[in-house]
């Protein structure tokens, strides 16, 4: 195997991305016990795996050390890459735009339920780049710093954010399209999700997508307006554990 480059110290080669995410998770997995413990994550950053409900000991804004990279940092060159967990239907969001799907009004099925959506529908445009390798100027600006999404995601969010702060809601997010390798940072201060964490396989996140937020609901009163209007633009609470990730599936929501 040619190593081409390295991140954090960790070599990743050409033509072999799915060599380059064991890779990964292996030096991932060398700080979790054979038995699913997250020693190193719980004593470095005090993760109770065991709370059922993570905002009761103080919300974690994930995307917090990641603006200033979304500032800073050119979005990774494009490049073709696959993906696990992808509907096999992937472009049919229909007509894109936050209009599309707010004028003929949604179903309303996602309210109340959390978690159970299955893979997320990831339109051909966004899988020709790959999951955490889609290019800056691919993605839209969604009016928060320097958070971006895939444009009807990020029309979607805006009009969320106009329709809250009608209610006297300020909806804002702490982190929204991340590159391969924020998942890969994330990974390793959180830990995996299966293991108890709140990272994602990376390569796999639907914010790798451009598709997904992490809202700030730190204020009760946020979180009862998402669960209670999120439908309306298209977005679902897709994650047990994580009543700050919302998802874009204007399909199912």
């Amino acid at each position: 195997m040619v190593s081409i480059g390295s991140i954090s110290g960790r070599a990743f080669s050409a033509g072999n991305p799915g060599a380059d995410i064991d890779a990964r998770l292996a030096v991932i997995r060398q700080r979790v016990t054979p038995g699913g413990a997250a020693n190193h994550y719980q004593s470095a950053l005090a993760i109770d795996t065991s709370a059922p409900d993570p905002l009761a000991s103080g919300f974690d804004p994930f995307g917090a050390t990641y603006q200033a990279a979304l500032e800073a940092k050119a979005a990774m060159p494009a490049a073709t890459f696959g993906s696990s967990g992808v509907a096999t239907d992937a472009g049919a969001f229909g007509s894109f735009g936050a209009e599309s799907f707010m004028s003929t009004g949604t179903t309303g099925s996602s309210v109340g339920r959390i978690g159970g959506f299955g893979p997320m529908p990831v339109p051909s445009a966004l899988q020709v780049f790959g999951n955490g390798r889609i290019p800056r100027e691919a993605l839209q600006p969604i009016g928060e710093g320097g958070h971006r999404l895939f444009a009807p995601a990020a029309d979607a969010w805006m009009a969320a954010v106009d329709a809250a702060a009608a209610d006297g809601i300020s909806l804002r997010i702490t982190d929204s399209y991340r590159t391969y390798d924020q998942q890969v940072d994330l990974v390793e201060r959180k830990g995996l999700y299966s293991e108890g964490g709140y990272g994602a396989v990376p390569g796999t996140s639907n914010h790798g997508w451009g598709l997904a937020v992490d809202a700030d609901v730190t204020d009760p009163a946020t979180l009862t307006w998402l669960r209670t209007n999120a439908h309306r633009f298209g977005f679902v609470e897709a994650v047990p554990r994580e009543p700050w990730h919302w998802e874009f599936r204007p399909t199912q929501a």
